[in-house]
């Protein structure tokens, strides 16, 4: 287990951090895995997946404000050595997990498709989504209480154990993917479906071993299925996860209607915008690492009474993440149609693929930043601020100007990824602004 609020300050960060990337981008991997096996099926089959992922982002909203209380609550106690507040915590939102999961699969199965026509698919693109959506949501509670554990891992100091049961469930997935969407010998082919069997059959192996480590005590998180149900903390958890699960809806719900406007231009321009958006949640997920490790950092740091050493994280994540993803930047913008016709050889998506990359690609660095501010706030229980920035930046600003500006200036599609940038540095400013202003540092949870 790794201390956050000793030692050499980048050195801790990036030990906690480089797990974490790992898992992510193996994470990542495997979605790019699973599309690139999908694109075999045609780019209907590419544009049902991405617009099921759309709608999961949406409903799993609730899921990332818990783990988000929990990764606050966590390393809060951990850095203040509250072992038992720590173990309450993590029960407490396992449970509290486990009956959101239950809420997920009635409402992911009963309304899949009907969602999905409501976000403009064609009949075909629903038909593949709905099925993928069916499978998914019906073994997501192992998912999620996976993810929780992981979080849990992470926030007191041990990465390493979240990154290898990734990569163990990734194996899995990648081995089960070809097998359950095409079929080999007794095994049917289940097409689109497949892909969604392999994933909840790898994460629910995972998910069994984490918990078993949990209850054998062999892991760094003090747990107990004899603690008693404390509803004041169950309070507590809910509310610092409500304004985060309310920031993930708004931002899933901004991405679901950008996916609508961008449904109004074909079946061709889903396809590019779902491989767009894998391509950047792969370069993304490094990012992201170091953002979780910076949450811990801040989260650890206020619990010692040290929060001049969080705010030094900060500094350090943003100038590491900012730089990374100017790098990522500059990759995507020459290598496009390489990147793009990977997983549709077709080539039908590479044009307006090639269109986003070569408009967005560029103001990365901007969204590396607000990714890193936006965890920071959140890992010290101010969840609050990162969900008024998001509902300006995105809601409010970006999706009336994605439908107004391909219009209003007569550039079609562009407009559209002209908006996706007006959003993103909008949202930057203002999460500079909030934490700029220091009340972070004295939040109470």
């Amino acid at each position: 287990m790794t201390d956050l609020t000793d030692g050499n300050l980048f050195r801790g960060l990036i030990t906690i951090a480089a797990p974490i990337v790992a898992g992510n981008v193996l994470q990542s991997g495997l979605e790019l895995v699973d599309l690139f096996f999908v694109g075999r099926l045609g780019h209907e089959a590419i544009a049902g997946v991405a617009m099921s992922n759309t709608v999961v982002m949406v409903l799993m909203t609730v899921i990332i404000g818990l783990v988000t209380a929990n990764t606050a609550f966590v390393s809060r106690h951990y850095g203040s050595r509250d072992l038992d507040m720590v173990a309450k915590a993590v029960y407490h939102t396992l449970i509290l997990g486990l009956l959101f999961s239950i809420t997920l699969t009635v409402v992911g199965t009963l309304f899949a498709e009907d969602i999905l026509f409501f976000l403009g698919a064609e009949p075909d693109v629903a038909a593949y989504g709905a099925s993928y959506l069916a499978v998914l949501f019906a073994g997501i509670a192992t998912m999620v209480e996976l993810w929780v554990i992981n979080a849990s891992f992470q926030s007191c100091g041990d990465a390493t154990t979240p990154m290898f049961l990734v990569i163990f469930a990734n194996i899995l997935n990648i081995a089960l993917d070809p097998l359950l969407i095409f079929g080999y010998g007794a095994v049917p082919a289940f097409g689109v479906a497949g892909a969604a069997y392999a994933t909840v059959i790898s994460r629910g192996v995972a998910f069994s071993i984490a918990f078993a480590l949990l209850l054998t005590g062999r892991a760094p998180v003090p747990f107990s299925l004899r603690t008693k149900i404390d509803f004041s903390l169950v309070w507590r958890l809910i509310r610092v996860a409500i304004p985060n699960s309310v920031q993930s809806g708004l931002r899933s719900v901004t991405f679901m209607m950008m996916m609508a406007i961008v449904a109004v231009f074909g079946t061709a321009a889903i396809s590019a915008y779902g491989i767009v958006g894998r391509l950047e949640t792969v370069a993304l997920m490094p990012g992201f690492g170091v953002a979780t490790a910076t949450a811990v950092l801040v989260g650890q740091n206020l619990g010692a009474g040290k929060p001049e050493r969080a705010e030094a994280g900060v500094r350090l994540s943003a100038l590491m993440n900012g730089g990374f993803m100017a790098l990522v930047g500059v990759i995507f913008f020459f290598a496009a149609p390489s990147l793009i016709e990977i997983f549709d050889p077709s080539g039908t998506s590479t044009e307006i693929g090639i269109s986003y990359m070569h408009t967005v690609a560029p103001f990365y660095v901007f969204i590396a930043i607000a990714i890193v501010l936006g965890f920071a706030l959140n890992g010290a229980g101010d969840t609050k601020k990162p969900m008024y920035a998001t509902f300006f930046s995105m809601v409010l600003f970006q999706v009336p100007l994605a439908y107004i500006l391909p219009d209003l200036l007569g550039i079609g599609i562009a407009g559209v990824w002209l908006a996706v940038i007006c959003g993103t540095v909008l949202q930057v400013g203002m999460l500079f602004t909030m934490y700029r202003r220091g009340t972070w540092k004295t939040a109470a949870i």
